[in-house]
């Protein structure tokens, strides 16, 4: 399909694209409360009802749903026509207050677009080379191990919160460089506060800088952030350049263009705010659905277990190794195509375009969604079943398979994510078994993020 710089005669204006209606007053807002509520039972009736595009709401669209793999390439393709949410673009739904603490936290690769994206995207590349993720496999390992060093049988946890809790510690040192017993405990502490309050309800519905509300708490605090990255950065640079550091913030110090050019500060907080929210968030998120879906599918962890011990006989996977375990390697993406750390995602085109026959003016809110295309019929048969062994004989391209995203934009920590996942995961399997409290109720709702619910007790 083809991408058009004017509307095509004869086509169907956005306003008749097929979609659910609003209901009256709330408008627009009862079809995000029916998303965020059970959001991939949600697409998948939209998509089934209404087809890959899907107006929300109808006769009045705020957002433009596109569902299939032909629409994907066309969205991700091409970044100068369809910008990622930038801060305070007119499609965002939280206005931030100009040259604020928070509008320089949110400023990190994810949200530039354009020549700066490239320019910085090549500056951040070197960090994020296959051999750099693999140099830190010790760092992995050493902070797992400490991390379930205090698990015991019997005992019930929150499986959400350690996986978070582990892939926090392994940022700390990974992306920041800190060691997590002293310095890197405070500032994680900080971070993660920060980020709830960013993902509360309370600052997405109510927006407002005004005294009592918790949008005017995070602000306040995105100022202590800010300072504590400051401060970080500046007693990093004092150590120079010679230091031999493998952590992601060491890096982007000594990164520079062909022509000298270095990340500034301003531009230093906002990537590495965003390296360390993306470095620990995502991952903990694959890592609780992983162990999740092998606690309800006792015959594949089963012949998982038989590969680990046969390989492994209980140790960890050296980097050489991890070619050897195609299961463990299946399990993980067919867990990701399931429940693929992000739910859905947007982007804005930056002029009219075409999805078939339907005509998008400029400025459209476009939403894409790989929970969609991982679950439809002609991509993968049997597609709600976790069988990770359709993966020894299905090979999807980048635009059918993507919980990473695809194209010029795809994650650039999606290297470290999956390595991270492979060292992980088979020390705690060979260790420990997970079971389900009796009778728990999993949900996964209320953000783009899958994330199970008001946690997973096991």
């Amino acid at each position: 399909m083809s991408i058009t710089s004017m509307v095509n005669p004869g086509h169907i204006p956005i306003t008749d694209i097929p979609g659910p209606r609003a209901l009256p007053l709330l408008g627009w807002r009862s079809n995000m409360l029916a998303l965020l509520r059970d959001p991939i039972n949600y697409m998948l009736w939209l998509h089934d009802t209404y087809g890959d595009v899907v107006a929300l709401p109808h006769s009045k669209p705020r957002f433009v749903f596109v569902f299939s793999p032909e629409y994907n390439r066309q969205v991700l393709s091409d970044q100068m026509l369809f910008y990622n949410g930038e801060v305070n673009s007119p499609a965002s739904p939280v206005k931030l207050p100009p040259g604020s603490a928070a509008v320089r936290l949110f400023s990190g690769i994810t949200t530039r677009n354009g020549v700066k994206h490239i320019q910085q995207r090549r500056l951040l590349m070197p960090a994020f080379h296959k051999k750099r993720i693999e140099a830190l496999r010790d760092v992995m390992l050493e902070r797992t191990e400490r991390h379930i060093e205090s698990w015991q049988p019997g005992h019930e946890m929150d499986l959400l919160s350690e996986m978070k809790g582990l892939t926090l510690s392994v940022a700390v040192q990974a992306i920041l460089g800190l060691d997590p017993q002293r310095e890197g405990d405070r500032v994680r502490r900080i971070m993660e506060r920060w980020f709830k309050l960013v993902l509360s309800y309370g600052v997405v519905a109510f927006p407002y800088d005004l005294p009592g509300t918790p949008f005017r708490r995070m602000l306040r605090f995105a100022e202590r952030v800010d300072g504590e990255i400051r401060a970080m950065i500046r007693r990093r640079r004092k150590l120079g350049d010679g230091d031999g550091r493998l952590d992601a913030l060491s890096m982007l110090l000594h990164a520079h263009d062909e022509d000298g050019t270095r990340l500034t500060e301003d531009e230093l907080v906002g990537h590495t705010t965003a390296l360390f929210v993306a470095g620990h968030e995502t991952t903990a998120s694959a890592l609780t659905w992983t162990l999740f879906l092998l606690a309800q599918h006792p015959a594949v962890l089963r012949d998982l277990l038989d590969e680990l011990h046969g390989r492994l006989h209980g140790g960890a996977p050296t980097v050489e190794q991890l070619n050897d375990l195609p299961l463990l390697d299946a399990v993980i993406k067919e867990s990701m195509r399931l429940l693929p750390p992000g739910l859905w995602f947007l982007r804005v085109n930056t002029a009219p375009v075409s999805f078939g026959q339907f005509d998008i003016p400029e400025g459209t809110s476009i939403l894409w969604s790989p929970a969609v295309v991982h679950r439809r019929h002609d991509l993968y048969p049997q597609p709600n079943a976790f069988k990770p062994g359709r993966w020894s004989n299905i090979d999807p391209s980048p635009y059918e398979y993507m919980p990473f995203g695809a194209g010029p934009r795809r994650c650039l920590g999606a290297t470290f994510a999956v390595m991270e996942m492979k060292m992980v995961l088979p020390v705690i399997l060979q260790r420990f078994g997970i079971r389900l409290r009796e009778g728990v109720r999993v949900d996964l709702g209320g953000s783009p993020l899958a994330t199970p619910r008001g946690g997973l007790p096991v």
